[in-house]
């Protein structure tokens, strides 16, 4: 083993060894190319961290450092140079997606140049931050411990984005479900996946998906929608899209079952949905598709009405009372026709095939007798007002004209003189007509028969809204802070990535308070975790790193959240391998340069 200097010609232009420079400083035991090496005494006086370290010349000519004792203490060349991160909260994340679907789905889409690791450091940020404008990144990376621990530039990171195109989501999306279904194959019951959407609005006026719609957060700005699929046991966000602004919820539907048999999500779960996607063409989409689905349908629906009449004294009656979700329930079991080739303004009335549905209904009192309250304070304000002849407010001109009638009668006075005297009523009818199906909840679904099985499951879909409160509050994703349609996708990727790696630590938090009861510490919230966890530093030095002491309420809060205490990671593999590969960079650059008279010497 040799080290030499080099000195850059100027008239050829180019680098050369100068002579006189070239010195031994070690041997490969065994007479080899490659092996362990023995380093001269001379070379180890001035290098003496090597010391620590055993050294082995491998096959492509790069050098693999293993530490001797990993209880000795670091040098103080490597303690002068060494850095300090808070670590506690990416330590966790690290072991809570190790193994999963997700790390391994990211892996093997975005590997290359360690662009999964560059991904999950920005999904950290999100988690950690709690924003998402992307100019801060830089000085959050100077202070946290990350899967890909150095600098990303903004533009770096625009890069990043622009390089996660729709192709390499998709294939993410497909094998994320594909190594999920078969994580899951044990599970024998329904898989129940909550579906939902929500609006991010932006000031872009140059991003094709912005357009003004139905803003769920009331701002007047245009905006782009989000849909999300969240898998209800796990709390795991399985599919995600943007779409345009303008595009409402009912409208989906259709695209969504086409991605499903374009990505092969998977066909034995039940999508869950609510009102906004509740339409009689959006049933029919369901069930050519042959795809199951629990949804709230529209109480509005003739056919809700009759069926309701048919049952409303079964349904009332206190035998239909159930405890466990406060209360009455009862199926109604019927036949759903639907056309076979559904097209929206045929002409010619296309085949249609029957299905068995079931229709789930559930009456609260509570929820009535409210309604019936309200609506019967208002038409009384409004009857006296009428009497008194005194203008009323704009918002009640509606209870007016619907729930109010008035009478005219020509009166004898007592001079025998004629008058009209106007009286006013409540519409009755109305009325009965109004209160029917207040109170009333009904559930449709061509798979789940059990009504207190569907009503858990319709209301378990609450994982999606609070995923959506996440990715728009939690992680500061209410606005999306891009400017160019190739950043656009893969920023709401990295976005999504957050979103299921704050859900997933939303779910050990949650299972850790149940174990945490006789602790000292409270937890009010995610962030006030992660603020704790974040007392964990990580000091980083050449070859390694170490963590600080983690004793008490700590001790307890990673045993409870079943995560593994950090420990010292001296020689990393990951920290090794970009070692190598930037020695062996370095070595490729410099024989480059090397006249051909140079190699024959070696």
């Amino acid at each position: 083993m040799y080290s030499y200097k080099n000195a850059w010609d100027e008239v050829k232009k180019r680098s050369y060894r100068e002579k006189g420079s070239t010195k031994a400083v070690g041997t490969i035991l065994g007479g080899e190319k490659t092996g362990k090496i023995q380093w001269k005494d001379d070379f180890v006086a001035l290098h003496p961290e090597l010391e620590d370290f055993t050294a082995q010349r491998m096959e492509d000519g790069s050098i693999v450092f293993s530490p001797i004792d990993t209880d000795k203490q670091i040098t103080v060349k490597d303690a002068l140079s060494a850095k300090k991160y808070a670590a506690g909260a990416t330590w966790v994340f690290d072991q809570m997606i190790a193994g999963t679907p997700l790390a391994e789905a990211l892996n093997r889409v975005f590997g290359a140049r360690n662009v999964n690791k560059k991904i999950l450091s920005l999904a950290y940020f999100l988690n950690i931050n709690e924003n998402n404008a992307m100019s801060r990144y830089e000085g959050f990376a100077e202070k946290h411990r990350l899967p890909w621990q150095k600098q990303l530039t903004p533009s770096a990171i625009t890069r990043i984005f622009q390089n996660i195109t729709s192709d390499k989501i998709d294939r993410f999306i497909a094998l994320l479900n594909e190594l999920t279904m078969k994580r899951d194959e044990k599970l024998k019951s329904c898989k129940y996946w909550a579906l939902d959407s929500t609006s991010i609005s932006t000031h872009s006026v140059k991003l094709a998906k912005s357009a003004y719609g139905h803003n769920k957060d009331g701002d007047m700005l245009p905006q782009i929608n989000v849909l999300m699929v969240v898998n209800q046991l796990t709390g795991e966000p399985v599919y995600y899209r943007t779409y345009s602004g303008n595009i409402p919820d009912i409208c989906t539907v259709k695209h969504l079952l086409q991605e499903q048999a374009r990505i092969k999500l998977d066909g034995n779960a039940v999508f869950v949905a609510d009102k906004g996607y509740s339409s009689i063409k959006n049933i029919n989409r369901f069930c050519q598709n042959k795809v199951s689905f629990l949804m709230n349908l529209k109480t509005s629906f003739t056919m809700c009405r009759n069926l309701f009449k048919d049952i409303q004294a079964d349904l009332l009656d206190p035998a239909a009372y159930d405890d466990e979700i406060d209360c009455h329930a009862m199926t109604v079991e019927t036949v759903w026709s639907y056309p076979v080739n559904y097209r929206t303004n045929c002409t010619v009335r296309p085949p249609r095939e029957r299905d068995r549905v079931y229709l789930h209904f559930y009456y609260n009192d509570e929820i009535f007798n409210s309604e019936k309250k309200n609506i019967t304070a208002k038409i009384s304000k409004v009857i006296k007002l009428l009497k008194e002849n005194r203008e009323f407010p704009q918002n009640l001109k509606l209870i007016r004209e619907v729930f109010v009638t008035e009478k005219h009668e020509v009166r004898i006075t007592d001079d025998n003189n004629k008058e009209t005297v106007t009286t006013y009523a409540t519409n009755r009818q109305a009325l009965n007509d109004y209160l029917l199906m207040k109170g009333i909840r009904v559930l449709i679904s061509n798979e789940v028969r059990d009504p207190i099985e569907a009503h858990k499951a319709y209301f378990d879909r609450n994982e999606v809204e609070y995923a959506f409160n996440l990715y728009k509050q939690r992680l500061g994703c209410n606005r999306f802070r891009v400017s160019s349609n190739e950043s656009l996708e893969g920023k709401a990727f990295v976005q999504f990535i957050a979103t299921s790696i704050a859900i997933m630590f939303r779910r050990r938090v949650n299972n850790a308070t149940k174990k945490m009861q006789n602790l000292k510490l409270k937890y009010d919230s995610d962030s006030a975790v992660i603020d704790k966890l974040n007392t964990i530093e990580m000091t980083q030095f050449s070859f390694g790193n170490y963590y600080t002491e983690i004793v008490g309420g700590l001790r307890d809060l990673l045993h409870a959240m079943d995560i593994p205490e950090p420990s010292e990671e001296l020689a990393q593999q990951e920290c090794q391998e970009d070692l190598n590969a930037s020695l062996a960079d370095e070595l490729e650059e410099e024989f480059s340069e090397l006249e051909i008279s140079d190699y024959e010497k070696l």
